[in-house]
This record gives structure tokens, sequence and C-alpha cells, in this order.
């Protein structure tokens, strides 16, 4: 599920795992990272026994090993951001399992969602008994709490994604 406001209509028609999953993505971006860092340090040892001191071998020396400290940082940065887009997804998927919930359960009371997630009579079906508006109010209800968890979640990850520090330039 992209970033962005969550509607109704959206939470129900983006089933969980229709799109590329981010989370998974940066998780292999991550994996990249640390077998990249792995490869450079071996490496970086093979060459220490074939240069012979002297010039710039002390540059090298201090420039792979930033190269190799970069790569581990932007693979942590990566593995948080896998943590989080995964974290994301599953509370999205919580909400969207709750509301198509609630939708079953008002149409087996002949009840409607409308697109902007309220739960309803149908049209034309007289005037409504008190008890059948109830229902529907604590449907509607349960539909905003599932709205409201999906919006904080994609807000929270949104924070924590802008909250982490960044590799460390060279």
């Amino acid at each position: 599920m992209t970033d962005g406001p969550v509607s109704y209509p959206r939470l129900v028609a983006e089933p969980a795992g229709s799109r590329s999953d981010d989370g998974e993505r940066w998780a292999q971006a991550a994996r990249t990272a640390r077998e990249s860092a792995a490869e450079l340090g071996r490496l970086h040892r093979l060459l220490d026994g074939h240069w012979r001191a002297g010039r710039n071998r002390n540059e090298v020396d201090e420039l792979l090993r930033r190269l190799t400290r970069r790569l581990d940082e932007t693979q942590q940065a990566y593995a948080a951001i896998a943590a989080i887009l995964a974290n994301r997804t599953h509370e999205l998927s919580e909400a969207r399992e709750l509301v198509l919930q609630v939708a079953d359960e008002a149409r087996l009371v002949r009840l409607v969602v409308t697109p902007e997630g309220d739960v309803m009579p149908r049209s034309g079906s007289g005037p409504t008994p008190l008890a059948v508006r109830a229902v529907a109010h604590r449907l509607t209800d349960r539909i905003a709490g599932a709205l409201a968890h999906a919006a904080a979640a994609q807000r929270r990850a949104a924070e924590e994604v802008a909250a982490l520090s960044p590799p460390s330039p060279w």
C-alpha cells in the first residue's frame, strides 16, 4: 500500500501482497549492502598481503575502511526501513481485514457501506427501526476506528523513516 490518505475504498481495494512489498525490497537492499561490505573487507584483507608499504598504501587502506564502514551503516539504515515498512504493511492488513469483516456483517443485516465508510440502510427500504440505526452506527464506528488505525500506521512509518540517521558522509 502506498503512502497517502487512507480511505475506505483504498483500504478495501488493495489487498495485502497485491503489489511488490516495499519492506522486502529494502530488506534485499540491506542484504546486498551487507554482502558488499563483507566482500570489500575480504578484498581489503587480500590486498594487504600484495601491497608493499609505500606510496598511497595508507590512503587506500583508509579509503577501504571508510567504504566498508559506509556500507555497514547503509545496511543498518536499509534494515531499519525494511522493518518499519513491514510493520506498516502488517498494521494496514489488520485494518483492512477489520473493515472487510465489518462490511460482511453489514451485508448480513442488509445494510450497505458507502464509499466514505458509513454503514447505512439500503435506500428505499422505508423507515429505519432504532435498533437497525444503532447497529449501523456501531459498524460505522468500527470502520472509522480501523481507518484511524491505518492512518496512524502510515503516519508513524513516515515519522520513523524520517527520524533515521543517514549514513555518515565521507
